[in-house]
């Protein structure tokens, strides 16, 4: 472990004069190097200076790689004066996000779970579409840092009475106000319905690369939060599980009834966002093993998906300089190999088999409808709008009376097609080998 984050460190320290391909190349073989280096069993392994990987952090760590490597190939057509800079991000949000997933102690998963957000907000700062940018980038800063700031003071409070706080100890604790502060850091990071409003901002404003890392992995590092501090309040999980249970669900359907309303694309992708990492919450909150596998394969298939979708975004927007729904039309005419890979994204998006959404919103149903049988209302109406603004979303640009501005509209080009590709083939991919997941 500690031989890939010294690799990833000097390469960030050289990347100012790193040749782009040679970063990508290298860290995909260091990608080949991670899956192929470490066996597990479910515990912690390869313990290395208060590293180690377990069955978790090994899932969302190659999410991470993954998403890096797609990401560097969707920057090439930001390449401008200050493209070296962003290769310098990329790699040092990487570095912090490999080390964060990896970290066995609460106080340096802390540090490094907070340290990734900065690359984020200078992305957005300095690489964003529009003006407002400047907005966006700070209401996603200080909605981290003041969610954060109670997270901190409790870590150090249990570090000074325990002597040292990390996963795996036998703490147990049914103090309300420690389970709130824990709790509230992690679903602001999610997010949860209501402290939802930074995230339609962020990726509004951000580029197509700084949505894809955004919505890929940033967001599942509360789910994965989540996942390491619940077996610590497990009885207060037990006793308020209906309140966030019945919040989430309920934000769900809002949401996706919000969802229908909206006609900028990238708005759009980030609220089915939401609804997603709602479903999450309500599945970790029922503290099921099968509720736990779920929701670990709905954010790795909510994370390639959304990042698709984002790319996909990003690309229209790149030659059409527009994300209305109300004038991009007829795409389906124009390039249908491009709409047959959109295609697969939104039915991806909507649980259709063979991908990995499927298998995962059947294991958290199954789980909610075990914990309380009166969830089927909400859980079936969210579902069904979510699919309906998909199901809109695909026809309103794939159909319709073409508008003056795609007639200056190419087919595609093949890093698209192969960006597409590379997000669809894990999600059927794990569909196909579930056995694997089953192992362990």
């Amino acid at each position: 472990m500690l031989s890939i984050l010294l690799f990833i460190f000097f390469m960030t320290l050289i990347s100012l004069k790193l040749n782009f391909f040679t970063m990508i190349y290298s860290f995909f073989f260091l990608f080949i190097f991670f899956v192929f280096k470490f066996n597990f069993m479910g515990f912690f392994c390869s313990i290395s200076l208060n590293l180690g990987l377990d069955y978790f952090s090994f899932c969302m760590i190659f999410l991470t790689f993954w998403l890096v490597i797609l990401m560097m190939y969707g920057m090439m057509n930001l390449k401008n004066l200050y493209f070296s800079y962003l290769q310098f991000l990329v790699l040092l949000m990487s570095f912090f996000l490999i080390l964060c997933f990896s970290s066995l102690d609460f106080f340096s998963f802390y540090i490094y779970f907070e340290s990734s957000v900065l690359p984020v907000f200078l992305l957005i700062y300095g690489w964003g579409y529009q003006p407002e940018r400047i907005f966006a980038s700070l209401y996603f800063f200080f909605y981290t840092l003041f969610s954060s700031l109670p997270l901190l003071l409790i870590i150090l409070f249990l570090n000074n009475s325990l002597g040292y706080f990390y996963f795996g100890m036998s703490y147990f604790s049914d103090n309300f106000y420690l389970y709130i502060f824990f709790m509230f850091s992690f679903l602001v990071k999610l997010p949860m319905f209501m402290f939802h409003l930074w995230l339609p901002k962020a990726h509004v404003e951000a580029p197509s690369c700084g949505s894809m890392i955004l919505a890929g992995v940033m967001l599942k590092l509360g789910g994965y939060g989540l996942m390491r501090v619940f077996y610590l309040f497990m009885n207060m999980v037990k006793l308020n599980s209906f309140f966030f249970i019945s919040l989430s669900l309920l934000g769900a359907f809002y949401v996706s009834l919000f969802t229908l309303l909206q006609t900028d694309m990238k708005v759009l992708v980030a609220y089915s966002s939401v609804s997603h990492m709602s479903l999450v919450i309500c599945g970790l909150m029922t503290l099921t093993s099968m509720a736990f596998l779920g929701s670990l394969f709905l954010m790795m298939s909510h994370g390639l998906v959304s990042s698709g979708l984002f790319y996909f975004v990003g690309c229209l927007f790149d030659r059409l300089s527009s994300r209305s729904l109300l004038l991009i039309k007829g795409l389906i005419n124009f390039c249908p190999s491009f709409m047959m890979f959109f295609f697969f994204l939104i039915s991806s998006n909507i649980s259709f088999p063979p991908s990995l959404n499927l298998i995962s919103e059947i294991f958290i149903c199954m789980s909610l409808l075990s914990w309380d049988s009166f969830t089927f209302l909400l859980i079936f109406f969210s579902l069904f709008f979510s699919a309906c603004a998909m199901v809109t979303f695909f026809s309103f640009i794939s159909h319709g009376v073409t508008s003056g501005l795609l007639y200056i509209l190419d087919s595609g080009i093949v890093r698209e097609f192969y960006l597409f590709f590379m997000h669809l083939f894990p999600l059927y991919t794990f569909f196909l080998n579930l056995d694997f997941f089953f192992s362990f």
